[in-house]
């Protein structure tokens, strides 16, 4: 599921990018339209008669899990604007290793070997694709990137640790706010046509679906171990880019994409839970509701 999400996400960058005529908000805006209203249908569909319960029960961790997929949503689409969809994906790359980082402060989650060899493996990966002398120089683009990265490490530890509860109405938030916070920067802008029909997707099978999974995913697979498989996103998005508009790939981007599938493959069948650095108190894992 998890990987599966990321593969869906990979195709973000591209809707994104044939929207270029659009304004950021125009298009964050209808894409939380049509995630917010799949979310609903799917928690609707899920807790029959409980609805508002669900929604309401997620807590202060559910919030902070929501707010913290705005702020990811928002830089991340924003850098797609200044920088290329290569560059933008391979920057939040940095997730796993930031992930991990609050997991094992926040849940106290051990860090295991394997964790650190697949991190290795996927910074090797990611030190490789960007030796291509193609990057673009934009300071501005590269950071919100890297927000957009931190957002997404908050967003899946929060998910973590409020897992005793249902937290896909924690995307819905996040969807919600995501409406609330550009909705007045819009400036009245509508869009039509094929445009919408992008925006539609992104919000309800690119980014919604995508979410859906790996939230429900996040209940079997620790904060890092999430990450990593999620990283297929980082692989396939350069594809779909020089797929639909000729973004150019480099040989060197290939051999780290290849470096990263095999870091997200030994990590997804990994069975070691030998930490090299451990916290004293475990959560431990909860049965799916």
């Amino acid at each position: 599921m998890v990987a599966a999400a990321g593969l869906l996400w990979s195709t973000m960058g591209v809707g994104v990018r044939y929207m270029d005529e659009v304004s950021v908000w125009a298009i964050l805006f209808y894409r939380a339209i049509a995630q917010v209203l799949v979310l609903v249908a799917l928690i609707a569909v899920r807790r029959r008669g409980s609805f508002a319960r669900t929604v309401t029960g997620i807590g202060v961790n559910g919030l902070i899990s929501g707010a913290s997929l705005t702020f990811s949503s928002v830089t991340f689409v924003y850098a797609l604007k200044l920088i290329t969809v290569a560059e933008a994906t391979l920057i939040l790359g940095a997730a796993p290793v930031l992930a991990g980082l609050l997991g094992w402060s926040l849940l106290r989650e051990p860090i295991t070997r394997t964790n650190w060899w697949t991190m290795g493996m996927a910074a090797v990966g990611l030190a490789v694709m960007t030796y291509t002398g193609t990057v673009t120089g934009n300071l501005a683009g590269t950071l919100l990137a890297f927000g957009g990265a931190l957002g997404f490490a908050a967003f899946t530890v929060f998910q973590r640790r409020g897992m005793r509860t249902d937290m896909l109405p924690a995307v819905l938030v996040g969807g919600i706010l995501t409406l609330i916070f550009t909705g007045p920067l819009m400036g009245g802008v509508t869009i039509g046509g094929l445009d919408l029909l992008v925006a539609i997707y992104l919000g309800a099978v690119g980014l919604g679906g995508g979410l859906a999974l790996y939230t429900a995913g996040s209940r079997h697979v620790r904060s890092t171990e999430l990450v990593l498989i999620a990283m297929t996103e980082v692989v396939f998005a350069p594809v779909w880019a020089w797929w639909a508009f000729g973004e150019t790939i480099a040989v060197t981007t290939g051999v780290g994409g290849v470096l990263i599938m095999a870091a997200v493959l030994v990590q997804a069948r990994a069975r070691e839970r030998l930490p090299l650095f451990r916290r004293s108190r475990r959560i431990p894992p909860v049965a799916a509701p």
